[in-house]
């Protein structure tokens, strides 16, 4: 049992002695100590006491978080705990949790947040904090459910007294509340919420604490303050409360009114024009004088206005070719900002730090990332500027000037026309192999980086002669002793750019896998054997060089040609042997654990690659790779299990029908990976294998049906699973009434139920996500509709479909009458509607002839897509026929 009293709350040490209790204070001490039994007892004894009464327990804690007299260390992770038991890390956790909660006595649960409330005042700057994250996390539990009606009221009003420690930590709970909430929940709240974030923004707040609280509040609110963003008054008043706050003397305050500047620009664009002298003038200034933390918020903005205006120009593209008028119109700020701007993030790109962290952002790398954004707005208009910057520094002797004009280049190489770079770039690409040798480290990693741009977005420059060579540009880079080649010996950061370099490069060539020959054959095994070395270097880890390695490699194997063949079956074995001595690696501590399913995924991954490419030619080696594969699904990695079901469903596919002695073997791992709710992707993954094991085994896939088709129907009605997976789920249902043909007449039944519960999904259509999942929910059943009216015509029982054939009908009419389908629904509808009509013929000749699916046909046929038009073609051919 569990005593609690505000005095000495404590924990039973065993049930048959209930007053002979550890005071909690100790407990929390000692789960803080450097002693690992002293800790770990701690741990256990807390975690019986949570087990056995979670009321008592949470009250206990919610006490001594709120007890002054406490040491601060101690309240803190008496807070952390309270918090850390309503808050689950996955939807699965957080609704047992929240059920939890949910069936706490209420004068229990009005104790505990009595407790947490009064915490919110604490002079402890740890216990405050603390109190501020878990009221916000019960906020998230009751506010959604219409329970704690008096909680925003008691925060706002906290807000208006004279103690800065309430203020600031309840101006911290309210921001916590916003972040998470959705805010439709808030929507009757948001004036009130938005008026005491406000108040404790102002410049007439002295305590920079309550300052920053607030805004920071602000930013997580601007979301549900719409309404009051659409009244001119009040989004005066917000935005110049916001201006003040960029120019606070306190770091902490201008780097949050700067974050909040950032999202707004996001989400009230169309609002920012009579703002934008005061943003231009306020942002410019933080850029050059500000500290690198702020500055980088301020080079933000433009980054984000850049980023409204390219899409907002895509979706102006789009509505001039339907005919429509676009949704908003850009404002144009970044081109008339662009002859001021640009020579300000020109000069910031000379701020680097010699001797910063591989991964550290800083002022000069935003400054970066915003010019390539300017480019991509402003396309031709920047190049004058970045050249004439580029000529008076490329051949500087300050290494920042070198660096920073190479910098500029790249970020150039998207957005300008390709008439206009063109002359460019080649007068551009000896000069990068030149600079791929500076003795500045900096400035090889960066030219680096620019070939990979070069090869990116300027493939074709690479098929080009060099003048009085004789030869190409890429043959220059690539050939052995070539810049590239070589670059993969330098330093890990150079080295890493240099194997994106090589991947654009492959990628670029895009060959078909029945070519003779490409323009990589005469290089392919040189490149092949340096990123191989390139992946066992002792530094690899670094820069993430071993990843990107691995990530070049396969792409140069995927663009391999017919003359490369041999080679790549004089890989696989090679390969096997490097997998295989992963499980003999010695393993000591996690991160040697970690190295070792990063390098089973990656040699997985490349595996697939190899398998794919090889086809039919890998039987011989089929057996030592499921042994193989086998052995990693014994890893409880997800990322390694992701890439071993890939690259098991590439044999597959290679082997076909013979894969059926591996199947009662991987069987049990491919359940696994179906039943892995938590990591959805590998359960996603697993969905695949399915469909590549359908047209392996085709009928020999019947034997294991009754399980997986149990185990797909478990999984579509399990709500906690990612939606993202449901619809190759549902696809799936098709290729498994492909693969059994008439068999499927044993699970016609259930199938065609679930199909018809899934195609009643109504999604929210003000949101474009929801929209994507909708079209792809209904893409995945038509699949389904398409493949088990094939299977079932194969056996010549088509008929069997006939008692569902109406529902169908009225699903393609919902489909027919949906203005946001896209391309891939129509053709696939369009295709069900063919297999009707050859399947059922003239017995729905009615369902054929009604005027929505006229118009699917005619729609599809009117597609810019050549497969959408060829299925549109083969459908009304067949309606044709069926219906004279």
């Amino acid at each position: 049992s569990i005593v609690c009293s505000t005095r000495r709350p404590g924990i039973a040490l065993n049930a048959s002695a209930p007053r002979a209790t550890m005071d909690i204070t100790q407990l929390l001490v000692n789960a803080q100590s450097p002693d690992a039994n002293t800790r770990q007892h701690a741990e256990q004894t807390m975690e019986q006491a949570k087990q056995s009464n979670l009321p008592m327990f949470l009250i206990t804690l919610s006490a001594e978080l709120a007890n002054e007299e406490k040491p601060p260390e101690a309240r803190r992770l008496a807070g952390i705990i309270v918090k850390n038991s309503l808050d689950g890390k996955s939807a699965a956790t957080q609704h047992e949790l929240t059920e939890a909660w949910v069936t706490i006595d209420m004068a229990m649960k009005q104790q505990i947040k009595m407790s947490v409330t009064s915490a919110l005042g604490s002079a402890a700057f740890q216990a405050r904090q603390a109190a501020a994250q878990v009221v916000a996390k019960i906020a998230a539990i009751e506010l959604p459910r219409g329970e704690w009606g008096e909680l925003i009221d008691l925060l706002t009003s906290n807000v208006a007294t004279q103690n800065d420690f309430l203020k600031q930590a309840t101006l911290e709970c309210l921001g916590y509340i916003c972040e998470e909430i959705e805010p439709q929940i808030l929507a009757a709240k948001s004036n009130q919420v938005l008026t005491a974030v406000v108040q404790g923004m102002r410049k007439e707040e002295t305590n920079n604490d309550v300052r920053r609280a607030a805004t920071v509040a602000l930013n997580n609110a601007l979301e549900f303050v719409k309404t009051n963003f659409d009244n001119e008054q009040e989004r005066n008043y917000i935005m110049q409360t916001v201006c003040e706050a960029c120019v606070s003397e306190a770091i902490a305050v201008r780097s949050a009114a700067y974050e909040c500047v950032v999202k707004i620009a996001g989400l009230y664009y169309g609002k920012l024009a009579p703002y934008m002298q005061a943003l231009f003038q306020l942002t410019f200034e933080e850029i050059k004088n500000g500290t690198d933390q702020v500055a980088q918020q301020a080079v933000e903005f433009w980054s984000t206005i850049c980023d409204e205006e390219i899409e907002i120009h895509l979706e102006m593209e789009e509505a001039r070719g339907t005919g429509e008028s676009p949704d908003q119109v850009s404002q144009d700020f970044v081109k008339g900002a662009m002859p001021y701007l640009v020579p300000l993030l020109l000069q910031t790109l000379t701020k680097q730090d010699e001797d910063q962290e591989d991964d550290a952002w800083n002022v000069a790398m935003a400054a970066g990332t915003a010019l390539a954004l300017v480019a991509q707005a402003c396309g031709d208009g920047v190049v004058p500027h970045v050249m004439e910057f580029v000529k008076a520094n490329i051949q500087s002797a300050d290494w920042r000037f070198r660096e920073a004009s190479t910098l500029s280049f790249g970020s150039l190489l998207e957005g300008p026309s390709k008439e206009v770079l063109a002359p460019l770039v080649l007068e551009a690409v000896p000069i990068m192999v030149t600079l791929m040798r500076d003795p500045s480290v900096q400035v090889r990693d960066t030219a680096g980086w620019t070939i990979g741009r070069i090869c990116d977005h300027h493939s074709e420059i690479m098929q080009t002669q060099v003048p009085g060579a004789g030869t190409t540009y890429m043959h220059e880079l690539i050939k052995p002793g070539g810049v590239l080649l070589e670059a993969l010996k330098d330093e890990p950061r150079v080295a890493h750019n240099t194997c994106w370099a090589i991947h654009n490069l492959a990628e670029a060539l895009d060959v078909d896998e029945t070519q003779a020959s490409s323009p990589l054959s005469p290089y392919f095994l040189d490149i092949v054997r340096a990123l191989v070395v390139a992946t066992e270097r002792s530094d690899s880890a670094e820069n993430n060089l071993r990843a990107s390695s691995y990530e070049a490699l396969n792409t140069v194997l995927s663009q391999s040609s017919m003359d490369t063949m041999p080679s790549l079956r004089e890989i696989v074995p090679f390969l096997c042997e490097k997998l295989e001595k992963t499980f003999a690696m010695q393993i000591v501590s996690a991160d040697d654990r970690e190295e070792q399913n990063e390098l089973q995924g990656l040699l997985c991954g490349t595996l697939q690659v190899v398998v794919q490419k090889l086809g039919g030619e890998v039987l011989p080696f089929a057996d030592r790779l499921m042994q193989l594969f086998l052995e990693v699904f014994n890893s409880k990695n997800a990322t390694v299990h992701e890439e071993a079901l890939m690259a098991v469903g590439a044999v597959a596919n290679g082997v076909e029908r013979q894969f059926d002695k591996y199947m009662p073997h991987f069987r049990p791992f491919l359940i696994y990976g179906l039943q892995n709710h938590e990591q959805h992707q590998v359960c996603s993954v697993a969905v695949g294998v399915i469909g590549d094991l359908c047209r392996a085994l085709e009928v020999g896939i019947f034997p294991y049906c009754d399980e997986l088709i149990t185990l797909l129907m478990q999984n579509l009605q399990n709500p906690n699973l990612n939606r993202n997976v449901k619809p190759p789920m549902l696809s799936v249902f098709g290729d498994l009434a492909l693969a059994v043909s008439g068999g499927f007449e044993k699970y016609l039944s259930v199938s065609m139920q679930m199909l018809a519960a899934a195609a009643q999904t109504k999604v929210d259509t003000d949101n474009y996500d929801m929209l994507d999942y909708l079209n792809q929910l209904r893409e995945g059943i038509l699949e389904a509709y398409t493949g088990i009216l094939q299977g079932l015509r194969e056996d010549k029982k088509g008929d069997l479909f006939l008692p569902y054939a109406d529902g169908v009908f009225s699903f393609l009419q919902v489909v027919a009458g949906d203005s946001e389908r896209d391309d891939a629904v129509t053709r696939t509808a369009v295709g069900v509607i063919g297999d009707l009509a050859h399947t059922l013929g003239a017995r729905v000749q009615a369902g054929l002839l009604s005027d929505p699916i006229k118009t699917l046909i005619r729609e599809a046929r009117k597609s810019d897509n050549a497969a959408t038009k060829q299925v549109a073609q083969w459908a009304a051919t067949t309606v044709k026929q069926v219906t004279g």
